[in-house]
């Protein structure tokens, strides 16, 4: 299977599981890998035939400021779910990095990563 590989989407969002912790917009990075087959789209050099970035982006931006989250999991598959119903793509790929989360430590993110197929 193709891939289109979209990285480092930079967002702002409400994410935390405190209240105090969602308040204030905090820093995520987004990264994508859109399974697919790219060969209709490489034989006719025709965007109807793939997926438009542009669009991709701009989805992922609507769900992660769409509401306040707890925990970067369900950004991720709020993210996952969005691209499998709103794309002709078969899988999907998301990390969700949350730059601040462990800044105590030293340590310069955490990060979930999931992975979702279409059904059928």
């Amino acid at each position: 299977m193709d891939r289109i590989v979209i990285p480092g989407i930079p967002l702002r969002a409400h994410v935390g599981v405190t209240g105090e912790e969602r308040r204030t917009a905090q820093d995520l990075v987004v990264d994508l890998v859109l399974h697919l087959d790219l060969a209709p789209a490489g034989a006719a050099d025709d965007l109807s035939k793939t997926v438009d970035y542009d669009a991709v982006c701009a989805s992922v931006a609507g769900v992660v400021t769409s509401q306040p989250f707890h925990l970067i999991e369900a950004v991720a598959e709020r993210v996952a779910g969005t691209i499998l119903g709103g794309f002709d793509v078969a899988e999907v790929e998301v990390r969700v990095q949350k730059p601040g989360a462990l800044q105590g430590w030293g340590v310069p993110f955490a990060a979930v990563e999931v992975s979702r197929r279409r059904d059928g």
